[in-house]
């Protein structure tokens, strides 16, 4: 049974997510009273559950699994906490969750086991956004979530600051689960030249319209590979941070035939 200090943790934790709007709409009309009714009157799922720093473990998501709220929680937030893989195993079996948009589980210690759970999730099928940077995964967990039959329709993925390397490089050029995908966030994530190659010369990225590549250990080789693949048609953002690329590298993918859509190039 949910304790009264926990509910009350919950109950204070949860935010109405922004409306967005229709571009005939106008910004200054409605308000509480708007909000109000746009929270009783559809099932769709309204708020952010922000719980990140807040020690939840094990059984206390058990406990959260009981809040009578949950199925109106869209993003739920679970930055840094002590649940690990067994409470991963809790939420991808959550029929709670099943409206759930956004699920946040940075630096939580996960490992593959924890990816690969996600990766057969039917409860979460209609994720779109998937944080989950700073934790332990590698090529097996980043494996079973590109070939996943069921977490198809993901747009946004950070993995940034895990130990990919070369084969999750490989496991990512292989998806097919990740035509959506519009947002890639792979910084720090130990790629090197060879794991780029690997994203270089794979499949096709349709709808990709950022990338993140910072601190990879990358040079002027893998920014010839950047300009000239033909996989990425529709990036707008590149971010090559702190890597080892010259100016004239740098020169070449800003002048790529392959890369038209380009408006912001980060480097050092």
């Amino acid at each position: 049974m949910i304790s009264p200090l926990f509910k009350s943790l919950l109950d204070n934790s949860m935010f109405l997510i922004p409306l967005e709007m229709d571009n005939e709409e106008n910004p200054l009309e409605g308000g509480e009273m708007e909000s109000f009714l746009r929270t009783e009157n559809t099932a769709k799922p309204q708020f952010k559950l922000q719980l990140d720093d807040k020690d939840v473990n094990f059984e206390e998501l058990e406990d959260l699994l009981e809040y009578p709220r949950l199925n109106t929680v869209g993003e739920l937030w679970l930055d840094r906490n002590e649940f690990g893989n067994k409470g991963v195993e809790l939420l991808s079996i959550a029929e709670q969750l099943s409206g759930l948009r956004v699920l946040s589980l940075a630096g939580n210690k996960l490992t593959d086991h924890a990816l690969s759970t996600l990766a057969n999730s039917k409860a979460l099928s209609e994720l779109k956004r998937l944080f989950i940077q700073n934790n332990f995964l590698g090529s097996k967990g980043v494996t079973d979530l590109a070939q996943s039959q069921v977490i198809t329709s993901l747009e946004i993925l950070y993995l940034k600051q895990n130990p990919l390397r070369i084969d999750g490089a490989k496991a990512l050029a292989n998806s097919c689960a990740f035509k959506d995908m519009k947002e890639l966030y792979l910084g720090r994530t130990q790629l090197g030249n060879d794991g780029l190659a690997q994203l270089c010369n794979g499949g096709s990225w349709p709808n990709l319209t950022a990338l993140s590549l910072a601190q990879n250990g990358l040079d002027d080789k893998s920014a010839h590979m950047l300009a000239e693949t033909k996989l990425f048609p529709k990036l707008i953002t590149l971010d090559l941070y702190n890597n080892n690329i010259s100016d004239e590298a740098v020169d070449a993918i800003r002048c790529s035939p392959h890369l038209k859509c380009l408006r912001i190039l980060q480097v050092n």
